[in-house]
């Protein structure tokens, strides 16, 4: 543990932590390592009891994962969007945009929660589709779909 708080390629608040557990082995109290360390008293209890419950340095010093957003798209969402993005553009516009695929998707699929437009355009990035750029959609003319390396 001596090594993660000189070695300096960890995180400030898992440093902290290591210090905490440290001070707390020499026998120091509460109070002793708050004013040693210049932390709060709910931060020392609070490693101290993580310390109790978890048993392991490493998972006292390191931050738990966090769970993050939930993913919104699903891959069938995903399809759907790729593959609405190859066909002709709705009608009065020269294009599709990442709104009105959102609009699609949205109309087509009621219970999917609302998106941004940024969503569907880092899936278009993702897939190096471009729908403004006429050159880099297929559009069926009624053949099965080939692959342009295919034909």
């Amino acid at each position: 543990m001596q090594r993660l708080i000189t070695s300096g390629a960890h995180k400030a608040r898992e440093i902290t932590r290591a210090r905490i557990l440290l001070a707390s082995d020499e026998g120091n109290t509460d109070q002793a390592i708050v004013g040693r360390l210049s932390c709060s008293l709910s931060q020392v209890r609070s490693v101290r009891r993580r310390f109790d419950e978890r048993r392991g340095i490493a998972a006292v010093i390191t931050d738990a994962p966090r769970p993050g957003q939930p993913v919104k798209l699903t891959p069938q969402h995903e399809a759907f969007i790729i593959a609405t993005a190859c066909t002709p553009a709705p009608p009065n516009h020269a294009h599709w945009t990442a709104g009105a695929l959102k609009d699609q998707l949205l109309a087509t699929y009621q219970e999917l929660r609302p998106l941004s437009n940024e969503t569907v355009r880092r899936l278009l990035a993702a897939h190096q589709l471009k729908p403004w750029r006429e050159k880099n959609v297929v559009h069926s003319k009624g053949q099965p779909a080939l692959s342009r390396a295919n034909g």
